[in-house]
């Protein structure tokens, strides 16, 4: 949905599965051929639905490692797995973890706000690996999994939102609030543990037991409509009572990505935030998923993977500040 791009940055499915009969991945030891089995009948099952390229923990870079968690394709705790591996599609839209927390997590992340269609294509994926591999799954319960919360459908859906005028206004703290009293968590940009950089949050359900795919989605869709509204009415508030004066930061904002020679990443983030803004107000004109494309390729690792080489802090702030301005170097 393209018109609520100015609030929702992407969606993501996810669907936790273990196999039956197996003891979960935290009390398996030393189990290598089995999860030879699981990386074969993964790989098998994704490769029949797009082209797709398959990496085990063990065979990469702590620097390549680094790059998938940036890109959202890995968790933090799937680069220490010593049997961990993944399966990523060519477009990096679908990803498969095996022998994370759970012995297989599927996920699919898509740009805006495309709950339906990225439900329906990990599905695809997971029935493909339901044909291969044998889940656990009872009858009552629904899906096995490591954590309890994810009994059931064994499914998050998340979006991460782009909150600026909540989180300014101080408005953002009932907000969270009142989804927490819906069922839903906020969490930062890199998931559970992380803070919100860049005005960014992301909302995802906090249980699944009890509830089928179909009331999952239809009540995320009521909080995410609800908070979108809530932020477009707080940008209005916020462009009536401070004019110019939200303005003047907002240009300040853009003139230092345009014209900074080093940019330490959390300075960057606040500052492309204020720019985004900028954009929707219409106060600058941007390609706003050229911008919201920084995010990534402007985090430690890539940059350092884009270089080829190992980069101090002082030279990646260096490397991020160029990359930005030659994105922007043709807008006036």
């Amino acid at each position: 949905m393209d018109y609520m791009k100015d609030v929702v940055f992407s969606t993501r499915i996810r669907l936790a599965r273990n196999i039956k009969d197996l003891p979960f991945p935290h009390r398996l030891s030393g189990e290598e051929e089995i999860y030879g089995v699981l990386m074969k009948g993964v790989e098998q099952a994704v490769s029949k639905l797009m082209k797709a390229d398959f990496y085990k923990m063990s065979d990469m870079d702590e620097l390549t490692k680094q790059t998938l968690v940036e890109k959202h394709l890995i968790s933090p705790g799937l680069t220490q797995s010593q049997y961990g591996a993944v399966v990523v599609s060519k477009n990096e839209d679908v990803s498969v973890m095996i022998n994370e927390e759970d012995h297989i997590r599927e996920q699919c992340i898509m740009d805006g706000y495309a709950p339906e269609q990225a439900y329906q294509t990990i599905a695809a994926v997971d029935k493909e690996i339901g044909k291969v591999l044998v889940v656990a799954h009872d009858e009552k319960l629904g899906y096995l999994n490591t954590c309890p919360t994810n009994l059931g459908a064994g499914m998050r859906a998340s979006v991460m939102l782009f909150l600026p005028a909540l989180s300014m206004s101080g408005a953002i703290g009932s907000i969270i609030r009142a989804i927490q009293d819906l069922g839903f968590t906020t969490r930062g940009v890199y998931g559970e543990g992380s803070k919100a950089q860049g005005f960014m949050y992301q909302i995802s359900n906090q249980a699944a037991i009890g509830q089928s795919e179909r009331q999952i989605l239809d009540r995320l869709n009521g909080v995410v409509m609800k908070i979108v509204d809530a932020e477009r009415q707080a940008r209005s508030n916020l462009a009536k009572t401070q004019g110019v004066k939200l303005k003047d930061k907002i240009m300040r904002a853009y003139g230092t990505l345009k014209y900074a020679a080093m940019m330490s990443s959390e300075e960057f983030m606040e500052l492309l935030a204020l720019v985004k803004w900028g954009v929707c107000e219409h106060y600058i004109d941007a390609d706003m998923d050229k911008l919201n494309s920084l995010i990534t390729v402007t985090q430690p690792a890539m940059l350092c993977k884009l270089a080829g080489k190992k980069l101090g802090a002082d030279e990646r702030d260096v490397a991020r500040a160029a990359m930005v301005r030659n994105l922007l170097k043709d807008r006036q």
